[in-house]
């Protein structure tokens, strides 16, 4: 029982999901956020709202070790991050938050295989989602880094076309090349009217329990100040 109005109106707040908006003539239904809502997010803002993030830097290696948001992880294998999500899953409230160089490309396809993976695996309790909360961060690292440099380690900026990377980024995106062709040519299946990709945030969609992978960052402190610099997790496939 509330015994304030202040007190049911801060139950409300913590059951709502980030703020955040959907691009107009994207494929997918994953929400965008904004820059400032990410920031908001490491600075501790919904602390009380989620058990643990991951924001994911879905760049390849080289950009990630150039210059990353300080607290992401790196993967740019879906099925990698898709195992790791999915095989030792633990109760509570996870935030996942898929940014590339722009969020134009590599981070949605992430994002929506990530998606398509909850769908299937509670697939008998549909509308069920492992992780309801998924969002990707509007305009990338790129964004961000043109205005939270110092929110950055190092504080750089590798782009994917960088010359000295050429092969490796050739190599690179034909791999994503080979994926996306073999994505197309699997089966997909369809649950209501939105399809497998639906977000739970969309309207008239409701929240479901969200659970924990076993190595997501613990929401009690920040990950910008308690990230272990020496130590990133990059975890990528050829």
């Amino acid at each position: 029982m509330f015994e304030h109005p202040g007190d049911i109106m801060k139950a409300k707040a913590e059951e709502a999901p980030l703020p955040h908006f959907f691009q107009e003539g994207q494929p997918d239904s994953i929400p965008r956020i904004t820059k400032d809502t990410l920031l908001e997010v490491l600075d501790g803002k919904f602390d009380g709202t989620y058990d643990q993030r991951m924001v994911i830097d879905c760049r390849f290696e080289y950009e990630f070790d150039g210059g990353h948001i300080d607290g992401a992880v790196n993967y740019n294998d879906k099925e990698l991050l898709a195992g790791q999500l999915f095989e030792a899953a633990l109760p509570g409230k996870t935030l996942l938050i898929f940014h590339c160089e722009y969020s134009a490309h590599r981070a949605p396809i992430m994002a929506r295989h990530v998606r398509k993976q909850d769908r299937t695996t509670n697939i008998e309790q549909y509308p069920k989602l492992t992780y309801p909360e998924v969002y990707i961060l509007d305009g990338g690292y790129s964004t961000f880094f043109s205005q939270h440099r110092e929110r950055c380690f190092p504080q750089n900026y590798v782009e994917m076309d960088a010359k000295e990377h050429a092969y490796t980024c050739e190599r690179e995106m034909g791999r994503l090349r080979q994926n996306r062709s073999k994505l197309s040519r699997a089966q997909t299946f369809a649950f209501g009217q939105g399809g497998v990709d639906d977000s739970p945030t969309a309207p008239n969609r409701s929240r479901t329990t969200a659970s924990c992978d076993l190595m997501m960052m613990d929401m009690t402190s920040s990950p910008c100040l308690n990230y272990d610099r020496g130590h990133a997790r990059r975890m990528v496939s050829y």
